[in-house]
């Protein structure tokens, strides 16, 4: 699992990788990870697989979507913005925003990350669909524009290991509760990365 990960690491141009048995759990973990907790808000795609909703559904928080772009089938950040806004008024902003990178083309992440920056949200992207995708240049997988990433490994991905996903993230204190939440707690003395 460790050499695995550290491929998949180099790959992605992250500096950290945590392995799951599938991407539903490493969004879970994602959103453990991060602290979300039972009341707290978290938007995602209503166009996805149900695990980019129900990952926040387990920690007991609501969920909300935010419209897409019909041209690209991706989180429109108009609406995104337009929606940032009406809830800061209301006192209602998500603590997690879950992008997803709908049929392996990558969002405006540039632009959600800016946005999130200045309404205080984290981001978990859902690159489920597009592991090797580039956007601007940039590996969709290596944070630069988001506090943890998600692939997955399931057989209708690009990429298969038959199941299987990972959580990738540039936060050491991040990586660490990922790991954390993987093993259940459970501490390995001669387990190393």
């Amino acid at each position: 699992t460790p050499k695995f990960e550290n491929l998949i690491q180099k790959k992605t141009t992250c500096k950290y990788a945590v392995a799951t048995n599938s991407g539903t759990s490493a969004l879970h973990i994602s959103c453990l990870a991060i602290g979300l907790k039972k009341n707290d808000i978290v938007w995602t795609s209503p166009n996805s697989f149900i695990a980019s909703a129900n990952c926040a559904e387990y920690c007991g928080a609501k969920i909300d979507f935010v419209d897409i772009d019909f041209k690209t089938g991706n989180i429109s950040t108009d609406f995104f913005e337009e929606k940032l806004k009406i809830a800061k008024k209301n006192n209602k902003l998500p603590k997690i925003l879950i992008p997803v990178h709908f049929g392996g083309h990558p969002t405006n992440q540039k632009k959600i990350w800016q946005l999130c920056k200045q309404y205080g949200v984290k981001i978990i992207e859902d690159a489920s669909h597009s592991l090797g995708a580039k956007n601007n240049k940039e590996n969709v997988g290596s944070c630069k524009f988001s506090d943890i990433t998600i692939t997955s490994f399931h057989p209708v991905k690009t990429i298969t290991t038959a199941e299987g996903g990972v959580a990738l993230t540039n936060s050491l204190v991040l990586f660490n509760n990922l790991k954390e939440y993987r093993v259940h707690g459970v501490v390995q003395n001669n387990y190393s990365y």
